[in-house]
């Protein structure tokens, strides 16, 4: 499995979230500082879907399972070798949480009805990543909820090169 997951990114900050909560007593260690959430805005030329991708992979570099979740729709469908579909937002937890890749999003094409995502895979919790270092995921995006998310085969080598 050589999923696509995970690009790089720091634990984001959530409504509410104190970063400078008060101490708790004498001698309380402050905790470390959050690292802000990577820019997931789309970048020129990119279409609107770009963002909730760009925010579910950082998210899920972040290893926040739960909040990578969220971005998946109710039913949504899944496909690397086999087509299943996420029932739950368990299911959906446990979708991300197999992804044994970071991930770097390297390009994004509107194709119409679809999005096509190309990942550089980085090691991960699974180690070193399977695939050529690259993935590709096709997204069907629907209201900021991923309905669809399918990983392309990597593209054969070329005719005459050597694989």
């Amino acid at each position: 499995m050589a999923g696509a997951a995970v690009a790089l990114g720091g634990c984001s900050l959530t409504e509410g979230d104190d970063p400078d909560p008060p101490e708790r007593g004498a001698g309380a260690k402050k905790p470390p500082a959050r690292t802000p959430p990577p820019d997931t805005r789309p970048k020129p030329n990119e279409p609107d879907e770009a963002r909730p991708i760009r925010a579910w992979n950082a998210t899920l570099n972040a290893g926040d399972f739960d909040r990578a979740a969220s971005y998946f729709a109710t039913g949504a469908i899944v496909e690397q070798i086999d087509e299943i579909r996420l029932r739950d937002r368990r299911a959906a937890i446990a979708f991300n949480r197999s992804l044994p890749c970071r991930a770097e999003v390297t390009d994004v094409d509107d194709e119409g009805r679809t999005t096509l995502v190309a990942f550089r895979l980085l090691p991960g919790r699974g180690g070193a990543c399977r695939g050529g270092g690259v993935a590709r995921v096709r997204f069907r995006v629907r209201n900021g909820k991923f309905r669809e998310w399918r990983q392309l085969s990597a593209p054969g080598a070329p005719p005459g090169q050597i694989a």
